[in-house]
């Protein structure tokens, strides 16, 4: 985050930047902008639409976005374009430390709580996970398998594509065990539910370390 040298109130946040980016491929009208986003950004980076329009306004106010009035007939609508300053704010960003990573599922949530409403409703949440992701990743291998916008920056571009499909698969992969995992819990085992409760730790505890880290011991 940065504040931008004389509008003291007005700070970028990583909406800004995001936006910020996608103005750096070509100027777009905020509809244009909102729709953009909602086929690539929201992959990795989900906003609202009113908040991509915001962020448009914003980053005109720091100088990174200059905007222009045109008419189609009877309709205007304003169309965003980067500037050098945009430009300069935009390649600082991407050379800077990244912050981790988070996940945001409400799914996630409620199979945190799932121990106040039953097996039922989490095997309903589960299942309802994998068909979610079965379907983020048939609509990827659309993706992939189409024709693309700016297809020069696929070079680049298939890194966060793989990302992303890796992520959903692996959530795919969970949703699997996840499903045989319920089964135990509804069998009523108690001997069971314990050992895949110690198994299920074991296997998170025991996760390798990347090659490079340092040891513990």
């Amino acid at each position: 985050m940065q504040y931008c040298q004389g509008v003291p109130n007005i700070k970028a946040t990583q909406t800004s930047y995001a936006v910020l980016g996608l103005l750096a491929l070509k100027p777009w009208t905020t509809y244009e902008l909102a729709r953009q986003s909602e086929r690539s950004l929201r992959w990795f980076f989900p906003r609202a639409e009113r908040a991509v329009y915001l962020e448009a306004k914003r980053l005109v106010a720091l100088g990174w976005a200059e905007s222009t009035k045109t008419a189609t007939g009877r309709r205007a609508s304003t169309v965003y374009a980067i500037t050098r300053a945009g430009r300069r704010a935009l390649r600082a960003w991407l050379a800077a430390p990244s912050a981790p990573p988070q996940l945001e599922s409400e799914g996630a949530i409620k199979i945190f709580f799932a121990d106040q409403a039953g097996t039922e409703h989490l095997r309903a949440t589960v299942e309802l996970l994998a068909e979610q992701t079965d379907d983020a990743l048939d609509r990827l291998a659309t993706m992939a398998a189409g024709a693309f916008t700016f297809p020069d920056r696929m070079r680049t571009n298939v890194l966060s594509m793989r990302l992303v499909s890796d992520v959903h698969q692996a959530l795919a992969d969970w949703a699997d065990w996840a499903a045989g995992a319920v089964d135990v819990l509804d069998a009523g085992d108690e001997a069971a539910v314990e050992r895949q409760t110690r198994e299920t730790l074991a296997v998170i505890a025991g996760r390798p370390a990347r090659a490079g880290t340092p040891s513990n011991h």
